[in-house]
């Protein structure tokens, strides 16, 4: 989860979504990449985002949060392993997302490696409930599969 103020952009999946609210963080602040970096990570059982990118990292001012993504998947098959597909949702109850989901799903397929098929994101408006269903701040969460590569 993060807050959302004013004069920043609003990120998901690399998706530049029009809003006059954005993130409140160090770097894209793209929750949905942030919850998928947290899932691959955990994965391999190797810490979480801020294991790898601290929030005092100057390389990680301002960064695209999807090539953090990037970077996980470099050590997801460096441990041996393949992903198989992603589950994820994105919480923000002020903002429609549903026209931006398939941008969302290419984006995260691209920077994962794998086909679009196997990339799922969802959008929750939590009925107007919670900091995210105000708009006060996006949470998003994210599962992944990950196998065995072959040898």
């Amino acid at each position: 989860m993060h807050g959302l103020v004013e004069g920043r952009p609003l990120v998901l999946g690399g998706v530049l979504v029009p809003s006059p609210v954005g993130f409140d963080t160090h770097s894209d602040g793209d929750v949905l990449s942030h919850a998928l970096v947290d899932a691959l990570a955990g994965a391999i059982a190797d810490g979480d985002l801020g294991t790898h990118f601290p929030e005092d990292d100057p390389e990680a001012q301002d960064a695209r949060s999807l090539d953090f993504v990037r970077y996980l998947v470099g050590l997801v098959r460096a441990n041996g392993y393949e992903i198989a597909n992603v589950d994820s949702f994105v919480v923000l109850g002020t903002t429609r997302l549903r026209p931006r989901l398939d941008g969302m799903r290419r984006n995260l397929a691209e920077a994962l490696d794998v086909d679009v098929k196997q990339v799922s994101v969802k959008a929750r408006s939590n009925d107007g409930l919670g900091d995210a269903g105000t708009g006060r701040a996006c949470e998003a969460w994210a599962t992944v599969l990950i196998y065995p590569a072959s040898e």
